[in-house]
């Protein structure tokens, strides 16, 4: 009611100002063209006063919650309104406006407009509301002329000459002040990665000479000495000292006696870490130069280590016979050795492993979780997790609400370093490299069929400072599925796929995939791709069956330890492109194309762990989880919706709507899955060039999303526009559109986290 109240008031609030005094609902800037997005995003950034933010697009509900707070008794209630869902209307105040032009115009003067006009403009109408417009002319850009080196010391002279091609000034591109900042920081990041420890943007500075013609500008690089006299100074490494800390929990550790290796000095006071490992993590070498970076990545490494809660190095400088010296002091100060999780959940997921089932999984789960640091006194980690779930698992409503349970244990070593491969950790292009090693088993059942999986593998991460690169180059799956429904059971005898499904199962494979982003700190536009490059099953077993000779058995396929084993190839990218329109509005895009081929000893099938599936909450949200394709292939005994090729493309319209907590969004999903191969018995199932783009299932809807910063609460209604299941000129659903076929047709989505 009070929010029904606040949208009737929210338009009439300006009827009650004064005379002379407007509301501000909009400043916009005009500005001539060409010109770039950006430009008008820094310039709207630049508002001295802006105007209430609304809720839907519409309504401006803030100042009337504050009002209504200001009214009566002064009590938590009116406190409430007023502070935490009010806000003091924005009256318009030609003084901000004055302001604006002015930091607008200095803005402009900072990306070379020397002679940039900023004029603004008030419109107002006869509701007592007014619209700020701020007219920009550009007028000339100065550009980048000669570039000329003023520096004193001729080795320092040399060096900056030598790198003049990173340089972020260049003659004939547009004078901009913020090239200028770079530059600067470019140089002392160049000088101090060449010993010189003392150098700092003091010591930098520009001369911007506008006498040439044709809006051309000199720019004068000025390095100056610490003196008149004396020339900067190189620095060299001298001593390292690594000291971990006594103190540990509140006990006193015996001290123990010093390790002197060949690049340090190790103290660990009864700290149990092996030397090795912080001489992999380090990059301090006596006698050669101060570098930043070197000092910036052991930084780095000594933290993604997991084992340290405080790291600081120290480098102290001292000079001998006119020669710099760096000794480095590091202090280290262990976390606590060990830590228990116990965390209850709440789930929600579209991830069901039974093929008949498209619903969604709701249920409760715990979390338990015991980790061990430096367990082998390598900072080696050590996981032990139990998870216990009950699940009310989609629409089967045969055996009570809570029809599945599944139980999983996982052991886990994660080592900082790359095994068998220690080339690599001395690499300082690498921020981290670890390698895990894991044994997982999962007891599953449900009101279909009893799953028993046993898994054990090792990876390896390596990351830089825009992707992290996975290469498992062993995993090891055993599944052994039953069936316990007679329905499943009797289907079963006539379906290969089924067939091959619930019985006894290997999986031997390996992969090699990477993460790349160039997410920034600020608001700005971002990607993410994540790309399983390639993932291979079953060659290994093949090639040593063939090389020895081994029989296969009566359907012509090798076997492993008596136990069937699949034979494929997979690849699958996923591309997110993120265009950050304001602070509050995005536009996300999303395109997934994955392919799975299976071959040799498994030429019909994939791994149904490997399939590919479309529908749900993070994929068509239109469609209900695993419900959709292959292709335009549908029957009414159907059990299979899995493919071995998946085409999908999704784009969010993300916008705020109040006080950054409530989102919206607009959002449309197109894809579907196909097979690789025909088969007579389930038609236009696989993959066709000429008829795949007519079979993409298509939806569009809007969402509501509760973003509390660590969690974002996901409401989502979809429509199916079109469903490649009908004949293809029926496959356009959407025809009369009212209330009885919107309520038949929409979907709801309820998640945790973004889509994508």
């Amino acid at each position: 009611m009070l929010l029904a109240a606040a949208l009737m008031q929210s338009c009439s609030i300006s009827k009650k100002l004064p005379p002379n005094q407007y509301l501000l609902i909009k400043n916009k800037v005009e500005i001539e063209k060409p010109h770039k997005k950006e430009t008008v995003r820094e310039l709207e950034g630049l508002y001295r006063q802006k105007p209430n933010s609304k809720l839907f697009f519409v309504f401006r509900t803030k100042p009337y919650f504050y009002l209504k707070g200001n009214k009566g008794k002064n009590n938590g209630y009116r406190r409430f309104l007023r502070d935490k869902l009010g806000e003091q209307a924005v009256l318009l105040d030609s003084s901000y406006a004055q302001q604006t032009t002015k930091r607008m115009a200095n803005y402009m003067k900072s990306k070379g407009y020397y002679y940039a006009e900023v004029k603004y403009e008030v419109e107002t109408n006869a509701k007592k509301q007014a619209i700020v417009s701020y007219h920009v002319t550009k007028n000339t850009q100065y550009k980048f002329g000669p570039y000329y080196l003023h520096i004193a010391d001729k080795e320092i002279n040399k060096l900056v000459k030598d790198h003049m091609e990173e340089s972020f000034i260049a003659t004939g591109r547009g004078l901009d002040h913020d090239n200028l900042y770079k530059e600067q920081e470019r140089i002392v990041n160049l000088l101090r990665n060449h010993g010189y420890f003392t150098m700092s943007k003091d010591f930098i500075d520009f001369d911007i000479d506008t006498a040439f013609p044709d809006n051309y500008v000199s720019v004068g690089l000025n390095i100056q000495n610490p003196d008149d006299v004396h020339s900067h100074k190189k620095y060299y490494v001298n001593d390292v000292t690594l000291e971990i800390e006594r103190s540990i929990s509140g006990k006193t550790l015996p001290p123990s006696d010093s390790v002197k290796t060949k690049r340090f000095y190790y103290e660990p006071n009864g700290y149990r870490l092996n030397p090795e490992v912080l001489d992999r993590n380090i990059f301090f070498d006596k006698g050669a130069l101060f570098k930043q970076d070197n000092l910036n990545r052991s930084y780095g490494r000594l933290a993604d280590l997991g084992v340290f809660r405080f790291i600081n190095i120290q480098p102290r400088t001292f000079e001998r016979n006119d020669s710099g010296f760096v000794n480095y002091y590091t202090r280290l100060i262990p976390s606590g050795k060990y830590d228990f999780i116990l965390e209850p959940q709440a789930l929600t997921s579209d991830q069901n492993n039974t093929v008949a089932n498209q619903g969604r999984n709701y249920g409760i789960a715990l979390l338990a979780q015991f980790m061990d640091r430096n367990v082998f006194k390598n900072a080696e980690i050590l996981q032990l997790t139990y998870r216990g779930s009950i699940e009310a698992q989609g629409q089967v409503k045969t055996a009570g609400f809570f029809n599945s349970t599944e139980q999983s244990i996982t052991t886990s070593i994660i080592m900082p370093r790359t095994l068998f491969f220690p080339s690599f950790d001395r690499r300082i292009g690498f921020l981290s490299n670890k390698t895990s090693i894991s044994v997982s088993g999962i007891y599953e059942i449900n009101t279909e069929y009893r799953r028993q999986v046993l898994t054990t593998g090792y990876n390896y991460q390596l990351n830089r400072k825009l992707t992290t690169y996975n290469v498992s180059p062993l995993e090891i799956s055993y599944i052994r599925s039953d069936i316990v429904s007679d329905v499943l059971e009797e289907r079963k005898k006539d379906n290969l796929f089924l067939q091959t499904l619930f019985a006894n199962n290997l999986i031997i494979s390996s992969r090699f995939g990477f993460t790349y982003t160039d997410k920034p700190i600020a608001k700005t536009d971002f990607t993410v791709i994540r790309w399983e490059v390639i993932e291979l099953g079953g060659n290994t077993i093949t090639f040593l069956k063939e090389l020895f000779g081994d029989n296969k058995d009566a359907s012509g396929r090798y076997r492993m330890f008596g136990i069937n084993y699949f034979q494929y190839v997979k690849t699958a990218i996923d591309y997110r492109y993120n265009h950050i329109i304001d602070q509050n509005n995005a536009i996300v895009y999303r395109g997934f194309l994955g392919a799975a081929i299976p071959y040799g000893n498994s030429p019909d099938f994939v791994p149904f762990e490997k399939r590919f599936f479309a529908g749900g909450v993070n994929s068509l949200r239109g469609w209900r989880p695993r419900s959709v394709g292959p292709g335009s292939y549908s029957s009414s005994t159907q059990l299979d919706y899995s493919g071995e090729l998946k085409l999908e493309f999704n784009v969010d319209f993300r916008f705020n709507m109040y006080n950054k907590w409530l989102e919206g969004a607009l959002f449309a999903d197109a894809g579907n899955v196909w097979n690789v191969k025909p088969a007579a018995e389930r038609p236009n199932a696989h993959f066709d060039s000429n008829r795949f783009y007519k079979e993409f299932a298509i939806d569009a809807g809007v969402g509501i999303r509760l973003n509390f910063e660590i969690l974002v609460v996901r409401f989502d209604f979809a429509l199916p526009l079109h469903d490649p299941r009908f004949s293809e000129n029926e496959r356009w659903i959407v025809k009369d559109i009212n209330y009885d076929w919107l309520k038949n047709n929409t979907n709801f989505n309820f998640g945790i986290g973004y889509p994508f």
